[in-house]
């Protein structure tokens, strides 16, 4: 499979420099905190590793993996850009608790279903309250990323 099977085929817009400090607060949560793509990316990682005697399983949630570490460098960037500092963490500091140890591929596809709608959640709310139209834009993009990942396990999911 290649990283387009695993995330819209759209360019993420560039985020411009905006000296914005509340707007670069508001996205620190979705980088670092506790259902954050930095969770989201050490958890597919995991669960590539104990997917190992299914091949297929474990090289789609290494490729989601990168898709997570690659909106971490986007949404880094965008807090930099904005005059904050992307710190790992959102109100508490980002520790290895936050990632799912669930070593069974039907309760972690399940559960990463979940943790898809709850980032996509998360991403609305936090667009409703930025001011800068790049990041509103950045993160409108991403949310196109996580519905594709929620077909993508619902369809992983099917197959098991």
């Amino acid at each position: 499979m290649e990283i387009k099977d695993f995330a819209c085929e759209l360019p993420y817009p560039d985020v411009e420099r905006d000296e914005n400090i509340a707007d670069s607060k508001l996205l620190m949560p979705c980088f670092g905190g506790p259902s954050g793509v930095m969770t989201n990316a050490m958890t597919h990682a995991f669960q590539s590793c104990v997917s190992e005697k299914n091949r297929a399983l474990s090289d789609a949630l290494g490729e989601v993996a990168e898709v997570e570490r690659r909106h971490g460098r986007l949404l880094a960037r965008a807090i930099f850009r904005l005059g904050g500092y992307p710190v790992l963490g959102g109100r508490t500091y980002w520790n290895g608790s936050f990632v799912n140890y669930t070593l069974d591929p039907r309760k972690f596809l399940a559960q990463n279903i979940t943790a898809k709608e709850t980032s996509i959640l998360n991403y609305e709310r936090t667009v409703l309250s930025l001011h800068t139209e790049s990041v509103k834009m950045l993160l409108e993009r991403i949310v196109l990323d996580e519905e594709v990942r929620i077909k993508l396990f619902r369809a992983m999911l099917g197959e098991l």
